[in-house]
Order: structure tokens, then sequence, then C-alpha cells
């Protein structure tokens, strides 16, 4: 998954493939590859790397033609390589797919199609969709693509291209965003904006389960019962022409409303609720080495630190491993003792954090088993570690790390559920969990649909000269990830805090003008947090309380509710952070402060 374009017109398809792939490069890739109709057959070319790289091997005379696709792809399915790159194609390369999204019932489709005498030639799911459309297509696309609607489960975006359609490509739409870009004699399917502008004048968005049938001279689009259904057009206006913000004030504020479907990506990718598994194979950890790992270290700075904390707490919940984060910078001071029974996980989001990488290879020359949970596979860190747990959060602009966090998160708990069901557990939480990592990039859609709750809180403590975090448990971290958002782009001095510490000294702090932040929701450690949001009421100190739905007293005892919906609470920290998020972005901007860059700090720090 990650960026799709398409072309069919009168110009050479090929420069225009190209120049899409090089404008969807912004959400970061592995590999890259195109698919060119030319005399009767498809032309595919495809190979994992950078397309400054790739495209000067491309023969524009062997890849003359005037329709095809393209595509970057972040691997989930399979590791970065040629077989995987797409697009994927059947076994008789007369259809080629790029894909956008999860297929969530690839493997059951998989096992059906090579009992059915198919033979595989990658370890994606995108494949699946190729063979599928050609065993169904009878020359009728809307037919062969309404057949993918009906078997498939998940949410993708399709290109499809077949040999016997020599300009026209087919678009299907599920979940995952799909556009069309309608130029003179020529237009082009694309999986955002960018690759369209200066060459369409208008856009389609292509609806929930449709079907567009695109060639130079028309669109035309089909509902899931194979009507043809009538589409609206808008142009692409003159705001758009700048597009890195894709409409937003701020890449921070781009990049706290991506989460949802970078976290689903994520999820949809690695959990197989239908076998009540956890997909995490190509991680380099084998059952036995889950079994013999008598601790885990998880180190990390910042941000990675604060999901750290977060991950220990899940390795000992539900793995029964002891776990440990220790900030990246403090690892060797520790003299851990280390050897082949220690697993050390390093987090960071560039792979570059120089804290990080002199901890991770501490840990390495221990003895240790080291994996990386990163957002660059291909960095330092992911380079001398033994293992790679891609987040795919895509590329993150704003210095303050928003998505990258609440992927770490999700990233660690499926680390934690991976390793239970490696040491023989019973397999109750993800049985627990299963509904609940489905309905959380809905969760996270809620909360950020309630801006508005936030804007009135940020509107109060813009003046505020300093500021209390509190959380417990599992949240514990989620304070201190508050309180550190706030401090990097508004400039209020922000401390978080386990709530337990309130009364070992923090509580002398508390008054009218410096605002208490805590997170109470619901779950176990709901009735101490309220023990501890009415000590600081008692005190006269003005509260933001971050409280369930229908919290009946939330309302009593806060000045300010940051509501967010109900939510296993082994997941509540995903949720819980996002009105976090929100509140510095909306504080910082109220103040008139630089929230993209931030003064003093950098995107990744390079000394100790």
């Amino acid at each position: 998954m990650c960026g799709i374009i398409g072309y069919t017109g009168s110009s050479q398809a090929l420069p225009v493939l190209v120049q899409g792939i090089r404008l969807l490069s912004y959400r970061g890739y592995d590999s890259a590859g195109v698919s060119i109709w030319n005399d009767g057959s498809l032309r595919i070319r495809k190979d994992q790397g950078r397309i400054e790289d790739l495209a000067p091997r491309w023969n524009p005379d062997e890849l003359a033609g005037t329709a095809g696709i393209g595509h970057t792809r972040w691997a989930t399915h399979g590791v970065p390589n040629m077989p995987n790159a797409h697009p994927q194609h059947d076994a008789g390369e007369q259809v080629a797919v790029v894909h956008n999204g999860i297929l969530e019932n690839d493997l059951a489709l998989r096992e059906r199609l090579e009992g059915e005498g198919v033979v595989f030639a990658s370890d994606t799911d995108t494949e699946v969709f190729a063979h599928l459309f050609a065993r169904s297509f009878e020359g009728d696309a809307v037919a062969a693509a309404r057949s993918l609607l009906e078997t498939c489960h998940g949410a993708f975006a399709l290109a499809i291209q077949h040999a016997s359609l020599p300009s026209t490509l087919v678009a299907v739409r599920r979940g995952s965003p799909l556009l069309i870009g309608l130029g003179v004699r020529e237009n082009l399917v694309a999986s955002d904006l960018r690759p369209l502008v200066g060459r369409a004048d208008a856009v389609i968005e292509l609806g929930e389960d449709q079907i567009a049938l695109v060639t130079p001279d028309s669109v035309r689009l089909f509902g899931a019962d194979g009507g043809e259904v009538e589409y609206a057009t808008r142009p692409i206006d003159h705001s758009e022409r700048d597009i890195g913000k894709d409409g937003y004030p701020h890449f921070m504020l781009k990049e706290i409303h991506e989460q949802p479907d970078r976290i689903y990506e994520l999820i949809a990718s690695r959990v197989d609720a239908e076998r009540g598994a956890v997909r995490l194979d190509d991680v380099g950890i084998t059952d036995d080495q889950w079994r013999r790992f008598e601790r885990v270290d998880l180190i990390g700075c910042g941000t990675a630190f604060h999901a750290c904390l977060y991950g220990a707490y899940v390795l000992e919940s539900i793995a029964g491993i002891p776990a440990r984060a220790v900030m990246a910078h403090e690892y060797e001071a520790r003299a851990p003792r280390l050897n082949d029974r220690v697993l050390a996980i390093a987090l960071s989001q560039s792979g570059e954090t120089m804290d990080t990488k002199i901890a991770a290879q501490a840990a390495i020359d221990g003895g240790a088993h080291t994996l990386g949970v990163l957002n660059v596979r291909q960095s330092v860190i992911g380079r001398a570690v033994h293992g790679v747990l891609d987040i795919h959060a895509g590329p993150e602009v704003a210095v303050a790390s928003t998505k990258v966090y609440t992927q770490m998160l999700c990233a660690l708990l499926l680390l934690a559920l991976r390793a239970s069901q490696a040491r023989g557990g019973d397999g109750r939480h993800l049985q627990e969990l299963a509904p609940a990592l489905k309905r959380l990039p809905d969760d996270v859609r809620a909360v950020l649909g309630r801006f508005d709750g936030v804007r009135e809180a940020a509107r109060d403590v813009r003046r505020a000269g300093d500021m209390l975090f509190l959380g417990r448990g599992y949240d514990a971290g989620t304070a201190l990830e508050g309180a550190l958002k706030m401090k990097e782009i508004s400039y209020i001095h922000a401390e978080g805090y386990p709530a337990g510490e309130m009364k070992h000294g923090p509580i002398a702090l508390v008054s009218r003008e410096m605002p208490t932040v805590a997170i109470a929701t619901e779950g176990p450690t709901r009735d101490r947090m309220i023990g501890n949001v009415r000590e600081v009421r008692a005190r006269d100190g003005e509260i933001l309380l971050v409280a369930t739905d229908g919290d009946v007293d939330a309302e009593k005892l806060a000045d300010f509710v940051l509501w967010v919906p109900s939510v296993h609470p082994l997941i509540a920290p995903v949720v819980n952070v996002v009105p976090l998020q929100l509140l510095a972005y909306e504080t910082a901007r109220l103040r008139g402060c630089d929230v993209d860059q931030p003064r003093n700090l950098a995107k990744t720090v390079t000394v100790q």
C-alpha cells in the first residue's frame, strides 16, 4: 500500500507515471513499478528501491504506450523485493493491479485459489486481486470488479488493467480514497490530489463500493449492483496547487488527522481475526525465541520513550515477560546485564536518533536480540538491529510527533499479542481486543470530530505559564506525552506525572493559574484518578478532564471536559492522547507559535 497513479490519454504514459510516482514519494515507500499496455500485452517493470534509481533502467521504447498504472509500495504483506513490488499480475500477465489498503481475508482467498491450482509469485495480498479479476473477467470489466467487491473484505483502492482493454483503466474503491482527474483528451486515476495537479482541471471522488471505467475521452461510474450512477465533479482550485499540507493550515494538524487511516492499515495488515492470530513473521523472532526471552528492554527518547512506557505495561500484562522502559541515553550507564535471553527494542521515528542508535549497539554488543520499532526501515538503526517492525506512519514533517506515537503504541500492543501467542497464551487477550482494534480507527475519528470542545479549552489555557498533566497505569505515559506536546509547541511549561505522585510534591503547585489536565477514562484506574481530581478541585485548581462519554461525574468536577468514546482500557492510550495533541496544537496556534517548527528543536536528534 502507498500511492496509486494511473494514466490513459494521448501522451506517452511512462513519463506521466514516473512523475506521479515522484509526487507520491512523500508518503514513503520501499519499491515502485509501472504497467503499460503495449501491442496487446502488459509490460510490467518494478523493483525495490527509489524511483530516481529505477526509472533510468526502464527503457522508454519497451514501455511505449498511452495507458498505464504505477505505484509506490510500502511493505505490509511480504518483504520489500522485486516479486512483492507493485504492480502485481495474474499468472498469464493478462491483468495488472496496483492497490492501496488491506485485503483482510487474503489468507482464506489465497488458500482457495491455491486449491484451484493457482501458483502465487509473491507474498502480497494484492496478487489475490489480480488472480480473482482474471478468473472473473469474461469481457465485462464491471462484472469482474463487482465480483471483487462481493468476495473481498477490507478497505482497498484498486487500479486495474486488462490486456484486452487497451486504453481502459478500471478503478475500484472501498474505504481507501481514490480520485479520478479529468484532463483534455486524457484522464488519470490517483490515490490523492498531488499527481493530478497540473494535468487535470477537475476531479471526481470515487464513492464507497463504486467502480469506474476510465478512458481518454470518458469516465463511467457504476455502483456495487452494476447500475451506472451519475457523478459530480469539482474543479481543482487555486489553493490546492500547493498541496503539501492537503488543505490543512499546518503539517501537524494534517498528521493528527491522518492517524485513523494509518492505524487501520497497521492493524488490518497484522491481525488475522478469522484465525485469531497476529502476523509478525517479518520481524525475525521465532516462537522458540519468544519463549526463551526472560526480559525485554524498551529504549527510546522523548515521545518514543513514552511509547516505551506503554510497551513495558502491555508486554508484562499480556505476554507475561518482565519488561522495562529505559531512556536511551541512560541505557549504557545502567550497565545492563545482557545475553541472548534479553530482547532489546529500540523505538525511533527516524531510525537515526543518536542516543537510541548507541543504546541499540550496546545491546547488540552485549549479545541481546534486537528489534527496531521504526518509521524508516532503511535507516541507521534499521540496518543495525536484528529485525524491524515497521510502523507505517508515513513521513512526519512536523517536528512534534503525533501519528508516529500512536503507531508505536499500536505496534507494541500487536507485539505483545504476538509474544503471548508464541509463549502459549490462551488467546484470550486477542479475542477480547480484536473487536476493539477493528473499531479503533473510528474511535480516533470520533475524537477528531470533537475539535470544538478542544478549542474552547485552548482559549482558556493559552494564558497559562505552567500546566500539570496526570495519568495512571497505561495512561501514565499519555500524561507525559501530553505535557511534552504542550511544552514543545506552545512553550508553556508543562509537567507530566503518574497521578500517584501528586501527594509526593506536585500538589504544592496546584492553583487557578496552573491548569491540571487529568486522564480519567473508564477502566481499572478511573476511580483513583477521580480521587486525584477531587484533590485538585479541593485546592481550587482548574481542571481539564479527559473522560469517557456518559461519565456523570466529569462535568461536575471539571472546568472543561475533553470527551472520548468508550474503548478497551488496553487501547485507551491511543484514543486518549488525541485530544491532548489537539489541545497542544490549538493552544500553540492561538499563542502565535510556529507549530510545525518550534524553536530550538530538530526532527532528528543526531547528537547525544
